[in-house]
């Protein structure tokens, strides 16, 4: 599979926006978003940037490797605002033994990956509509892996993203393990506009538009390590963008070595992404590596 053309032209102004960020001392404020996403443009819209080959690509794959090392064989796993489920659907297959459950608000996403995941065959895929900060369905449940990517700036206020992490941690196996990816506030709107003007040049207009909004929706970081801090289960480490704050991953510590299917699979995902999708996968693992924080409990080596 080749990079579409336009997205083969593209290439983050990075000098501007640290520019501007560096110009905004003053933390930027945050715009919230509706918490379920509904309408049908959108949502196919939405559908269509997470197809592989497509202007997520690279940051799929590194959800994908990276969760791959925290998934064991008969794990439940919960998505939390899994959306249509992009993810799921990928590891699904990879975990046959494994139950996946998708939690989102929105009856139109979880349509669409209850319909994807019948099409493909895969009956190890859940829905639930509920509110993530309660999931009364599994009140007294535990379960092995909590996850959630991109998802968590649609919470309307920061009691509820406190509440959020809370409800990781109590649904959480002692021996659990979670991964939580999502933007931060960036400082300034003209660093997010012009974010948003390279996502523009290779995905639909409705896209963009909701990527500016996650943009504006953004909790600032320090609130977001803060939050983390006083409620989910140590040790995990805490990685932020390189220069800038725009974007977080906590996560617990490794817990399983990758089968060597799962990594043939990788492999396989890895050499069918374009040069541009593969620059882009590359860039995003070394803006990781060079800014890594880590709570007093995570021992581990820098990755």
């Amino acid at each position: 599979m080749t990079d579409r053309p336009h997205v083969a032209n593209r290439m983050v102004p990075l000098q501007k926006i640290l520019w501007h960020e560096a110009r905004s001392p003053v933390a930027g404020v945050r715009r919230p978003e509706p918490e379920a996403m509904e309408d049908a443009a959108q949502v196919r819209a939405y559908v269509e940037a997470y197809r592989w080959g497509g202007p997520t690509s690279a940051l799929v794959l590194h959800h994908l490797r990276e969760l791959s090392r925290l998934i064991r064989p008969g794990d439940v796993v919960v998505d939390l605002a899994c959306g249509p489920g992009p993810l799921l659907l990928d590891l699904a297959p990879l975990y046959p033994g494994a139950t996946f459950i998708g939690a989102d608000l929105s009856a139109t996403m979880l349509d669409v990956l209850t319909n994807e995941a019948s099409a493909r065959g895969l009956r190890n895929i859940r829905v639930l509509r509920e509110d993530i900060r309660d999931l009364p369905s599994l009140h007294g449940t535990r379960v092995d892996v909590v996850m959630s990517t991109s998802a968590l700036h649609h919470l309307p206020d920061e009691a509820s993203l406190e509440r959020t992490f809370a409800r990781v941690a109590s649904l959480l196996k002692p021996d659990g393990a979670f991964y939580l990816f999502d933007f931060a506030l960036l400082r300034s709107p003209r660093s997010r506009a012009l974010f948003v003007a390279e996502v523009a040049k290779l995905a639909p207009a409705a896209t963009a538009h909701d990527y500016a909004l996650s943009l504006d929706a953004a909790f600032p970081l320090d609130v977001v390590l803060a939050l983390a801090a006083g409620t989910l289960p140590a040790p995990y480490r805490i990685t932020t963008s390189a220069f800038m704050d725009f974007c977080y991953f906590l996560q617990t510590p490794p817990r399983v070595s990758r089968e060597p299917r799962i990594e043939a699979h990788l492999r396989t995902l890895w050499r069918s992404l374009g040069p541009a999708m593969k620059s882009e996968h590359l860039a995003l693992r070394w803006f990781r590596r060079s800014s890594v924080r880590r709570t007093a409990g995570d021992r581990l080596p820098t990755p």
